[in-house]
């Protein structure tokens, strides 16, 4: 028995001796394993941000991307696109800026860019998820790597406030106005494009118009504080029964604080009578109030004059031009005619005679005789080519000695490749090719032909002795 209390005893003293000398062996690979991970890892950081979440429609929200890499970027990053109904997403002035931050102790660079988001109805709208596609610089290997980094989506919350909730359509911003410009063209000035503008903002008198003259109404609606894509249609272009109406379509400009838009409508008196232009009113949200506000322009009224006595003179205006420009056309036609049947009685026997006349100077002078030597040596016809020869001989006795031994030879060396006992086939040698471009350069010009008939200008420098 206390040998074996002792024997228990020992071996309990040995696994207490074991267990403290495992201590330190286990302790080792701990600090080891915090080293590796303390280093900052070589992946991009990415970040979206989106200010503010919670909207109203028309205002304006700034979504930010954040890219760094612990080196530097030789390519700009490659962004996702961002399209979405009802949504005007744009980018502003200077919208991409590169920075720098403190990362774990070490500086990294990147860009960072901002989109102006503009909802133009009330709803939930999620931006993204994107990936971007970042190229950088490891800093362990040296090269450019590219990475594809995931860009986490936004959730954009956009609501109409309660005390605007019965507008149609919803307007909203800081400040509104309407402003209008009348323009006045009267109907005898306007073959010299003179027109008479003024700018009516609140009018006490109708405006005096006569029959044909034209009136357009210029409205301007400038917003501050929002979008001017949620501004709505507030001319009517509906036809009036005394006058014609024409509308222009409307411009829009966008500014860092809003924008404006510009309306024209163009009316053209034609009855005589009173005439009323609809009042302009807009009501709109007031962002900065948190009210409903409204602006407005009164009626236009016009007084058109002339009436029937107008419309009178101008039809008997139209009836004196339409006989004249039938006269005009009946006066063309006649002198077509008159013309045709002149040339027919002289002009045609004339030009006849003329040809003729032009016909037999190219014969005598031998120019036509020249033209068919030409066009036999072209075709390699040695027939043709000799009656030809034959025929400007007689025509031009004089052609210079030089030019007829030199064509006589080429017809002779053509004649006794072609005939020659040499020449066994029907079919020229190969050098007939060689000699019928020679016979070619060989031809005189008209110009010889022209000498040769007036002789020589003067007698030979050298002459030799006989």
């Amino acid at each position: 028995m206390p040998l074996a209390r002792w024997w228990r005893g020992f071996a309990g003293l040995l696994l207490c001796l074991s267990a403290l000398a495992s201590l330190p062996l286990a302790a080792q690979p701990a600090s080891v394993i915090s080293t590796s991970t303390s280093a900052p890892a070589s992946d991009p950081l990415v970040s979206a941000t989106l200010t503010p979440e919670r909207v109203a429609p028309g205002e304006r929200a700034q979504l930010r991307i954040t890219v760094l890499v612990p080196t530097f970027m030789p390519q700009p990053v490659a962004f996702p696109s961002f399209d979405h109904p009802n949504l005007c997403i744009e980018l502003p002035s200077r919208a991409t800026m590169p920075i720098s931050q403190t990362v774990e102790g070490r500086t990294w660079s990147g860009v960072s860019r901002r989109y102006a988001v503009t909802p133009l109805a009330a709803g939930e709208f999620r931006l993204g998820p994107g990936m971007l596609e970042i190229t950088y610089q490891d800093p362990e290997a040296g090269d450019t790597v590219t990475r594809t980094a995931p860009l986490a989506a936004q959730t954009l919350v956009v609501t109409v406030p309660e005390a605007a909730a019965g507008l149609s359509p919803y307007v909203a911003g800081t400040a509104l106005t309407l402003e209008q410009r009348i323009t006045v063209t009267r109907a005898e000035d306007a073959g010299e494009a003179a027109a008479e503008t003024s700018v009516l903002e609140r009018p006490e008198e109708p405006v005096l118009l006569t029959v044909g003259d034209s009136l357009q109404r210029e409205l301007v609606v400038t917003l501050e504080g929002g979008s001017p894509l949620l501004l709505p249609s507030l001319i009517d272009a509906t036809p009036l029964p005394t006058m014609a109406v024409h509308a222009a379509s409307p411009t829009l400009t966008e500014t860092a604080n809003g924008g404006t838009r510009t309306e024209r409508l163009t009316y053209i008196a034609q009855q005589g009578g009173p005439v009323t232009l609809p009042a302009i009113h807009l009501a709109w949200y007031d962002l900065a109030r948190q009210r409903i506000d409204a602006a407005s322009l009164p009626a236009l009224s016009l007084d058109v004059t002339g009436g029937a006595g107008a419309a009178a003179s101008l039809r008997a205006r139209a009836a004196t031009q339409g006989p004249a420009a039938l006269a005009v056309v009946l006066i063309g036609v006649v002198l077509i005619v008159m013309g045709g049947v002149l040339f027919r009685r002289w002009g045609r026997p004339a030009w006849q005679r003329w040809r003729q006349h032009r016909r037999e100077r190219r014969e005598q002078d031998g120019r036509a005789a020249l033209v068919q030597f030409e066009r036999a040596v072209r075709a390699r016809q040695l027939a043709d080519s000799l009656n030809a020869w034959q025929a400007l001989q007689a025509r031009v006795p004089g052609l210079e000695t030089v030019h007829r031994q030199e064509i006589e030879r080429l017809l002779a060396m053509l004649g006794q490749q072609r005939y020659g006992v040499t020449g066994q086939s029907a079919m020229p040698s190969a050098s007939a090719p060689d000699t019928w471009a020679a016979l070619q350069r060989a031809l005189p010009r008209a110009a010889d032909l022209r000498q040769a008939r007036l002789g020589p200008c003067l007698p030979p420098l050298n002459p030799r002795a006989s």
